[in-house]
């Protein structure tokens, strides 16, 4: 019988821990070309559930430690369009849930238990089931057996470092826009603007510019902040998140697997011309995600994670955890996440909009994805001042990318209960 990994890993433990008080879920919001019919998504959630069970799970805690729970009930399916409750009666204490209104389909999960890649899989799932397509490749379905590869945490093979002896370089604290502009957080958990780039019109140009999507956006953000702070002080730095499942070789895995590229927007780079700056960023791209360093960096990590694990009691593993994230978050100024085109055009065609909620932390958040010809640019932020976004979309108009603003919201992400 495959381990459906109900004790937590250390590719998951930082940021379950880090996270514990700050109910780290996500939702993506998928607006189809039809309207739901209840019924069969009803249908479609369950054969979904049934072909991921290590997700059919709830989340427990003691005074030591998290785990989980087998959950048989199932996956609760709301027709709502509000935030809910995650491990509640609500969600029959799953850690995610589904909802829909309309033409609008939400999938709510928690972020301790996989990423983004990993949930477009059980994604492609669930639409593959509502549109009752057949046999697309690479979808899983519950013909396709669940494997070991599929539920192992790669990084508890990598090896344990004795962190005492490892050095590590202290990281000048970025730019702070909220303290540069002098901003106040906008209550509850965020602002979400959504800007739509047609692929059409920005593929080529990104081509000629010597930049990929998320790579692209990474330097026109730091352009636009440069708009609006071009004295600055601080070094300008940004994260790119990159899936770190090729270089661990573990392609199958559920398990959170990310790590990040670092980008600092020094005065050399702010110098060069656009095309120059895009081909520095893919430079450190390619150095920075290669095979060794990735796998150093995540081991240095898992390391970190065990220490966590073995901590003696809940509070202090929660704290040490979110030491271990402040000292991220001090060193940046935005992070940029692309999880990657959608995979699967037969079901791309059916999706208008696709965009990605977080809770937003001290900067903003840009999570981006592409499906059916668009790019999706969730810019999440912290405060209701639109200057940022509004840079940014001064730097589309004078390099003459198309866009479509797509209106703003505050994030609904779900809370969680343990």
């Amino acid at each position: 019988m495959v381990d459906l990994g109900l004790k937590i890993s250390r590719g998951d433990a930082t940021m379950l821990y880090a996270t514990s008080h700050g109910s780290y879920t996500v939702r993506f919001h998928l607006r189809l070309d039809q309207k739901i019919d209840g019924q069969k998504l009803r249908s479609a959630l369950d054969k979904t559930a049934r072909r991921y069970p290590y997700f059919c799970v709830s989340l427990k805690r003691n005074e030591r430690e998290f785990y989980y729970e087998i959950n048989d009930r199932p996956v609760a399916l709301l027709h709502t369009n509000k935030a809910i409750t995650l491990g509640s009666s609500e969600t029959n204490g799953h850690i995610w849930a589904v909802c829909y209104d309309g033409e609008d389909l939400f999938i709510d999960y928690f972020h301790g238990r996989s990423d983004g890649t990993g949930m477009y899989a059980l994604i492609a799932t669930l639409l593959y089931h509502y549109f009752d397509e057949q046999a697309i490749p690479g979808i899983k379905t519950l013909d396709t057996p669940i494997s070991e590869e599929e539920t192992h945490d790669p990084v508890e093979d990598l090896p344990l470092l004795d962190l005492s002896k490892v050095s590590f370089p202290a990281s000048p604290k970025a730019l702070n826009l909220m303290k540069a502009s002098v901003l106040e957080h906008v209550n509850g958990k965020g602002l979400i603007l959504k800007l739509m780039i047609p692929e059409e019109s920005f593929l080529p140009f990104m081509r000629s510019n010597d930049g990929t999507p998320g790579i692209m956006l990474s330097v026109l953000i730091a352009r636009a902040i440069e708009r609006v702070h071009p004295q600055h002080e601080a070094p300008l730095v940004s994260n790119y998140v990159v899936n770190a499942r090729p270089m661990l070789k573990a392609d199958e895995t559920f398990h959170n697997c990310t790590n990040r590229v670092v980008f600092h927007y020094d005065d050399r780079i702010r110098r060069m011309p656009l095309k120059r700056q895009c081909t520095v960023y893919r430079g450190k791209t390619f150095i920075q995600a290669d095979e060794e360093t990735i796998v150093q960096g995540m081991t240095v990590a898992g390391s970190m994670a065990q220490m966590i694990l073995d901590l003696p009691d809940f509070s202090t593993k929660a704290k040490i955890a979110s030491q271990a994230m402040a000292g991220t978050y001090d060193a940046t100024t935005y992070i940029v996440s692309y999880v990657g085109r959608w995979k699967y055009p037969q079901l791309g065609r059916h999706i208008r909009e696709f965009w990605t909620e977080t809770p937003v932390g001290p900067f903003p958040l840009i999570e981006v994805a592409a499906v059916n010809g668009r790019i999706f640019v969730s810019f999440l932020q912290p405060f209701s001042d639109r200057r940022y976004y509004d840079a940014l979309l001064d730097e589309l108009k004078e390099n003459g990318i198309e866009y479509v603003e797509c209106g703003s919201t505050t994030v609904s992400v779900a809370e969680i209960k343990d």
